[in-house]
């Protein structure tokens, strides 16, 4: 058989495989996100049945939310070290076991503490599942960044309606239901996404991402814009989804068909809508429009509460709103910096879900206070907040249209991508590589770091002849080593230093840190924009298989910037 017949059967199994793991991971997330719908219907009969007062009953969404939060913070650094299938694993496992006390308990207390312990298993399935589903699909940021939110538009669309329907005959029967459900997907899984397959999912560099990575991402202004503006937003959308139930005046089942009404107009608008707006007026003109509207909305209801047909509308016209917006959000969110997708997720993840698990206690007390009109006013202020600063910051933001573009045109008409001016013949070392052979190959050619990548040529750090330095230099003394250097030894020299580590392998001198890359298909400007960033002399450059391809460096840049008279 030719060898382009092989190559052609063998991609076209890999396309295969990775189309069955990425539907898998699909059908997952639909199970994890009817945890956010499912609950709503029975919130009264869990009120009327437990003898707890609604404020008690909203925090079911207070602890899930909450411990999301925090939760998101670890996540990234669990699936570096487990691999995203593992990840996804545990947490799906986690949701089972945790829905499933739930619906066997007989304390409101318990079930608020045991959708803590489920919301644990929600972080870890869904902030891994959109990595995944990114990674996997192979398609651009913004297409399954649309997949994904179909996603938690069907889930929190069939998650009313099993609540609904389940709960009719026993508020427990919902919290069941999800466990089977979700150990069914457990199953699915675990066959769809074999080793063979988990390859393809594996991390863009193959270092353990750190705790403090998402705290760190805070730092980028863009992550921080956009997770505050979700954190204010959620005040508004948990205030319907944890409190409207209690005014409505609705059995579960009536409840439930409701809230089928809310989820599926919010997968419909998120999969359809978005992408015409973005298109058509840009993404934070869009944002402020959509959150305009969400506010208006909620005003709607903290007015005409006691009206139950404008109560029901407004709850099915919000989720159309939600939809939009959620999808416009994260799409900013992953094209607004260059930092790994797991990463800035967590980071977003952790401030929006602090609003979210503020926003059903603040709610349920509002009422109790005041009256039943409050909460929906008190969100609607807080979406209004929303929209004032996404609109401060907006000068901060508008590159994230720029960046949409799958090419950037320059002058005189060409398409100017990073493989159009990388290095490709790419000089790289592996772990075994002693520290004298690499400094030969700095000195030889004229050169100042060299990539280090596996055997598979996927990369796994950077070594410049910085580190090199700082690695054979005599450590610093201090008094202990004062102390021993007099009684015991002579202390360290450079020579000593120097005989004793050059032979050492590359591997024994790297360590932990954050690796910066761009794609083949990237952008000039998007290059640029990583190496001024973060004053980077050099930048790998990756193909869809994250293997090592090119290099970018200050002068290629320097040179095309002359070369196409930018």
């Amino acid at each position: 058989m030719p060898l382009s017949s092989i190559n052609s059967k063998t991609n076209t199994i890999k396309r295969e495989s990775r189309s069955k793991a990425v539907w898998a991971v699909f059908f997952a997330s639909i199970i994890a996100f009817m945890g956010l719908g499912l609950v709503d219907p029975i919130l009264p009969a869990i009120a009327s049945q437990l003898k707890a007062s609604p404020s008690e009953v909203t925090l079911l969404f207070t602890s899930y939310n909450a411990v999301m939060a925090v939760a998101m913070l670890v996540t990234g650094a669990i699936s570096s070290r487990l691999g995203i299938k593992n990840t996804l694993i545990i947490g799906m496992f986690i949701i089972a076991v945790f829905s499933t006390l739930g619906g066997l308990s007989n304390n409101v207390w318990t079930i608020i503490g045991l959708r803590g312990g489920w919301g644990l298993g929600n972080a870890l399935f869904v902030a891994t599942a959109l990595t995944a589903i990114v990674t996997l699909s192979k398609t651009s940021i913004a297409k399954a960044v649309i997949l994904y939110e179909a996603t938690i538009g069907l889930g929190l669309a069939i998650g009313p309606l099993l609540g609904g329907l389940l709960g009719d005959i026993s508020w427990r029967y919902p919290f069941i239901g999800v466990g089977l459900l979700m150990t069914s997907a457990f199953i699915l899984l675990i066959i769809s996404m074999t080793n063979s397959k988990e390859e393809k999912i594996e991390n863009i560099v193959k270092t353990h991402t750190s705790i403090l990575d998402p705290i760190r991402a805070l730092k980028h202004r863009s992550i921080r814009i956009f997770g505050i503006t979700a954190l204010l937003y959620n005040f508004g959308f948990f205030t319907i989804l944890a409190y409207a139930p209690f005014v409505m005046g609705l059995n579960a089942l009536g409840i439930g068909l409701v809230f089928v009404g809310w989820g599926s107009s919010l997968a419909i608008t998120s999969v359809f809508i978005a992408p015409k707006l973005i298109e058509r007026f840009g993404t934070i003109q869009s944002i402020c429009a959509m959150l305009t509207i969400y506010a208006v909305i909620l005003l709607v209801m903290g007015i005409w509460t006691s009206i139950q047909w404008v109560i029901i509308v407004s709850i099915i016209l919000s989720g159309a709103v939600s939809g939009t917006t959620n999808t416009l959000i994260t799409t900013a969110v992953m094209k607004a910096t260059s930092i790994e997708t797991s990463t800035a997720s967590a980071s977003y993840s952790f401030l929006r879900f602090i609003g979210a698990a503020i926003a059903p206690a603040l709610a349920g007390i509002l009422a109790g206070l005041y009256s039943p009109h409050v909460p929906f006013v008190v969100g609607a202020v807080f979406v209004f907040g929303s929209v004032i600063f996404v609109y401060i910051n907006r000068h901060h933001v508008y590159h994230i249209d720029k960046s949409e573009e799958e090419t950037e045109k320059i002058p005189g008409g060409f398409v100017l991508k990073v493989k159009d001016f990388m290095v490709q013949d790419v000089i790289s070392v592996n772990q075994n590589t002693s520290i004298k052979d690499i400094l030969t190959l700095l000195v030889e050619n004229r050169i100042d770091g060299v990539p280090v990548v596996d055997n598979c040529n996927k990369l796994i750090g950077i070594v410049s002849d910085g580190d090199i330095i700082r690695y054979l230099s005599p450590k610093e003394e201090f008094f202990l080593d004062f102390v021993y250097t007099i009684l015991v030894d002579e202390g360290e020299t450079e020579q000593s230093v120097v005989t004793e580590k050059i032979n050492k392998t590359v591997a024994n001198m790297m360590h932990q840190k954050h690796l910066y890359t761009v794609k083949e298909n990237d952008t000039f400007e998007n290059a640029i924009r990583i190496l001024s960033h973060h004053h980077f002399k050099q930048l790998p450059v990756l193909d869809l298989e994250d293997k090592l391809i090119g290099l970018i460096t200050r002068g290629d840049i320097i040179k095309n910037i002359l070369k196409n008279n930018y």
